[in-house]
């Protein structure tokens, strides 16, 4: 499969609403006529999904560009999805990625699907694929569980309200867990946090087979590929800013991925035909 875009093809991105239980989730599918394959993307969270925004987009136009057919979408409460955050659970955010994951694959012609994580979203996309969804998994820098995702993005609001207060003012980011912890919700970067939210997610960790995956194991007989992004992949990892890569090129970054679901939507093909000729 060719890593170069195909200077014939005209690229077509559908915007809309996918309708789960008690929201509309916004939602754009990156249309491919032939795909190799399809992918589900599910990005980081809350706040972090507008850090990201720009490189996540660019990644779905990049794999649309090379014949992959690709979902992004908006977690329920956030962006331009309707639902109330401070009434999420993390059952609900699972809930959505099957049903988006059971629409991509009655699409037709059939092709294989993919789950790709990041941040938060690999702990979601992670478990999803644990229970049996997907035909290979892509993660970026998946936390260990949803309550490490959350910290990570309390400590980075936390270090940048800290430049404007000075004294007394300033808190740490143990004061404002504490609060959490004693049912005071929190607004982190426009985002209220529930208690129940800042409680469920340390019961809610990425599977341990993942973990094994991470450290060299083999736990699974799909395809995984787990990547840990450095700060040169900022503001898609830690560290990054709104803007930090308007000119920024990633494809050092997007090519060997590519390149990486293509050969596992190769192997998943060969699975299949073998299944069927036996």
């Amino acid at each position: 499969m060719p890593s170069q875009p195909h200077a014939d093809m005209q690229l077509i991105e559908r915007a809309g609403y996918f309708q789960v239980p008690g929201a509309h989730l916004y939602s754009v599918l990156h249309e491919v006529e032939q795909p190799a394959a399809r992918v589900l993307l599910v990005g980081p969270f809350a706040s972090e999904r507008h850090n990201t925004y720009i490189p996540w987009v660019r990644w779905a136009r990049f794999l649309a560009e090379r014949n992959i057919e690709v979902l992004r979408y908006d977690y329920r409460g956030i962006g331009e999805s309707t639902g109330a955050l401070e009434e999420m659970t993390f059952e609900d955010l699972s809930q959505d990625i099957r049903l988006l994951a059971e629409w991509l694959a009655t699409r037709t012609p059939k092709a294989p699907l993919l789950l790709h994580g990041h941040a938060m979203g690999a702990v979601l996309a992670g478990r999803a694929f644990d229970e049996g969804i997907g035909d290979g998994l892509l993660l970026w820098s998946p936390p260990v569980s949803a309550n490490q995702a959350l910290r990570s993005t309390l400590m980075r609001w936390v270090g940048l309200e800290q430049i404007f207060k000075f004294g007394a003012n300033r808190r740490s980011t143990a004061d404002y867990i504490r609060e959490l912890e004693q049912g005071t919700p929190l607004e982190v970067d426009g985002y209220e946090w529930s208690t129940k939210l800042w409680k469920e997610s340390f019961s809610f960790p990425l599977p341990e087979a993942l973990i094994t995956e991470k450290t060299g194991g083999v736990a699974y007989d799909r395809p995984v590929k787990i990547t840990q992004l450095g700060r040169d992949a900022a503001p898609l990892a830690t560290g990054g800013s709104v803007g930090y890569d308007d000119l920024k090129d990633f494809t050092w970054l997007f090519k060997p991925h590519y390149e990486w679901i293509a050969e596992a939507a190769t192997k998943s093909n060969q699975r299949a035909q073998y299944a069927t000729s036996n």
